[in-house]
């Protein structure tokens, strides 16, 4: 097994080998033999015996049983008693759904109303125009909702030797990718969801944890919200998907589950393990929550072929808001 980080650099051809010629007819099986009427040794078959004559007749309705009138079905009654007893236990079914649902539109109005945690207060400083925040979101969500939620924040990141993924943090807009996919340059372009190309510059790079922060120099649209819990939260099992532009396909999402958050790459950096497809092109895209929380930055997979398998790894989100709070 070997690793391969997800990064792309040209197009993957999609042709298939050619199929061999077909060998001779005096390669293969052996030709069947013809089989013998019988073995050697083997008593003959008796002959199958004459039917009984006979016996019980043959199924059907004979005259007798036309003849023979049926006799009338009793009428459908119900006891009064039971017909009491069925006719409270309905009401009562019925007042505990029409309970239910009274509490679900309330429960539905209260979440609808703007959340009082949210943060309003935009920083000032160095960097150009800080995107609106995200409301905090507790629940979980349809995996189709978190992806609405989690898609505008991730961006491709293009260099002169190859082309990535990247994912926009809030509150400072500051862009969080991959080192290995802006490694020897001093800049790169963000091509945000809508289109927009946007120069930026390295102000972070990590090779160890293969971590690199690179800030715009215009907004490039609404940031992700971190996860704040030790590796986001995550258990083995949990659903999370991916969002970046494999094979330079932007905004591509594939899903998956947890498999693992205590594994470790050289240096004992931690990383997550998911069977959520990775493909060159990933790199430094986002892996998220069904909160539509980033909980990770896909960097690697763990492959016999040079393709993905299942295996893949992401660098926790704890890690990323670390070298976060190392830019002024």
């Amino acid at each position: 097994m070997f690793f391969r980080h997800a990064r792309y650099n040209s197009p993957v051809s999609s042709e298939l080998p050619p199929i061999p010629p077909k060998r001779g007819d005096d390669e293969g099986l052996p030709p069947l033999t013809p089989r013998p009427s019988r073995g050697p040794g083997l008593p003959p078959i008796a002959a199958r015996p004459e039917p009984v004559r006979g016996g019980l007749p043959p199924l059907g309705r004979t005259e007798e049983a036309r003849a023979v009138p049926k006799p009338p079905r009793p009428p459908r009654r119900l006891d009064a008693v039971r017909a009491r007893r069925a006719l409270v236990a309905g009401v009562a079914v019925l007042a505990i759904v029409g309970a239910g649902a009274a509490g679900g539109v309330i429960a539905r109005v209260l979440d609808d109303e703007p959340s009082g945690t949210a943060i309003v207060d935009q920083p000032t400083g160095s960097d150009p125009g800080s995107p609106p925040v995200t409301p905090p979101t507790l629940a979980e969500l349809p995996l189709q909702d978190a992806v609405t939620l989690a898609s505008p924040s991730v961006v491709t990141v293009e260099t002169a030797t190859g082309q990535g993924s990247g994912v926009i943090t809030s509150p400072r807009g500051l862009v969080v990718t991959n080192e290995h996919v802006i490694s020897g340059a001093d800049g790169a372009t963000v091509v945000t969801s809508d289109g927009r190309s946007v120069p930026a510059d390295v102000v972070r790079a990590d090779g160890r944890q293969d971590l690199a922060i690179l800030r715009p120099t215009q907004v490039v649209g609404q940031g992700a919200r971190l996860a704040p819990e030790p590796s986001g939260g995550l258990r083995p099992g949990d659903t999370v998907f991916a969002i970046g532009s494999p094979f330079g396909l932007e905004s591509t999402v594939t899903a998956g589950v947890v498999s693992n958050i205590g594994r470790q790459r050289a240096g004992g950096v931690p990383m997550i393990q998911t069977d959520a497809p990775i493909n060159p092109g990933n790199s430094g895209g986002g892996l998220f929550d069904l909160r539509g929380r980033l909980v990770g930055i896909p960097t690697s997979i763990g492959s016999p072929i040079p393709g993905n398998v299942g295996i893949g790894f992401a660098v926790p989100v704890s890690r990323v808001d670390a070298l976060l709070q190392q830019v002024p």
